[in-house]
């Protein structure tokens, strides 16, 4: 009897690690099918450098169908030559601890700089700094300096009014992060209108999503260096590759987060201009643009109502409006201003549609 006992107890036993196995090997076996890691790159798949500038990885993110913690599992390799010109891969790897294995490419082109150096003849150029401004009419009157200054600005491919027909162009100039200019866009586009932003590299880098819808909706992003300094210090000889770096490092920060170049457009910071700047611009391939229209809304405290009648007053054919979004004024007056510019028989264009 004893016997029996034991035995039947040696078989509960067996019994019982029996299921045991049989579930955990079948719980290893569906996780081992059903639980997989995944990579979601930040940034764009393809990222483009000029010879000599460090990479910095945009980062990733990880995501496992199981909830594991992949952090410490992943491996990030590339065989970047910073200063040879080609293409390379960054290959993110990683495996979670049912050996199943996720990976990612990100394509990296390293770009000769351009070949355009400092010219002789500049050192015969007037570098003095020049104040952009002419005077603002509210009479429906085209700025009489639309006639002999237009055609000395034409020499350098340089404009700030379009042709004396029903064509408005909005314009915006980003100096700092404190803005409207994501509201700003959305009200362009429930209007359908296309307008003009000229950026620095910092804003490019925070607003991708920005950037990106703005390519979407067809607007033109032009170049406003990357620090918003005055740029006819940097035409002499001895600063002239601070002046490319601030051109070239805005129209690597929007390909880097649109993946598209940006439009060869540019207005110079603050309006301040000396024809050797402009000219040294046209020769990096750029049509520069200033403005037939501006008021002082760079503090940002005009109401609706002030900006609305500064726009309207001053409007003429082929204006160029220069607007700040910093402003909520001009922001909460711009759908308003469309509208009655529209009832009237106005367009709204691009600038780089100006010829």
């Amino acid at each position: 009897m004893k016997s029996k006992k034991v035995l039947l107890g040696i078989g509960i036993v067996l019994f019982i690690l029996l299921f045991l196995l049989f579930h955990k090997n079948h719980a290893l076996k569906r996780d081992d099918t059903t639980c997989f890691p995944q990579i979601i790159l930040n940034g764009n798949k393809i990222v483009s450098l000029s010879v000599g500038e460090e990479y910095m990885d945009p980062g990733y993110e990880l995501k496992d169908s199981c909830g594991e913690n992949l952090t410490n599992r992943v491996q990030v390799k590339n065989n970047i030559k910073k200063d040879t010109p080609g293409t390379y891969e960054v290959i993110y790897t990683v495996d979670n601890q049912y050996g199943n294995v996720a990976q990612e490419k990100r394509f990296v082109t390293v770009k000769a700089k351009r070949s355009i150096g400092y010219q002789d003849y500049y050192d015969k150029i007037d570098n003095r700094v020049i104040g952009w401004g002419i005077p603002n009419k509210k009479d429906g009157a085209r700025p009489v300096e639309a006639g002999s200054l237009r055609e000395k600005l034409l020499q350098y491919n340089t404009y700030f009014i379009g042709k004396d027909e029903k064509v408005l162009y909005l314009t915006f100039d980003e100096g700092s992060n404190d803005t409207y200019l994501e509201e700003i866009v959305d009200v362009l586009n429930e209007n359908n209108v296309k307008a003009t932003f000229f950026l620095c590299r910092r804003y490019i880098l925070d607003h991708p999503d920005l950037m990106k819808t703005l390519v979407k909706y067809g607007h033109s992003v032009g170049n406003h260096t990357a620090n918003h300094n005055q740029m006819a210090s940097y035409t002499t000889r001895e600063n002239y590759q601070t002046y490319l770096k601030e051109i070239t490092a805005v129209e690597e920060a929007f390909e880097q987060t649109t993946g598209t170049k940006m439009d060869p457009i540019y207005r110079e910071p603050k309006g301040e201009y000396s024809y050797r700047s402009l000219q040294i611009i046209k020769d990096l391939g750029y049509k520069t643009y200033f403005w037939s229209i501006a008021y002082v809304d760079f503090n940002g405290d005009l109401t609706k109502e002030q900006a609305l009648n500064e726009m309207m007053t001053r409007v003429h054919n082929g204006a160029i409006y220069l607007l700040h979004p910093k402003n909520k004024g001009n922001y909460e007056a711009l759908g308003e201003f469309i509208q009655t510019m529209k009832n009237k028989g106005y367009q709204f264009d691009l600038v780089k549609n100006i010829e």
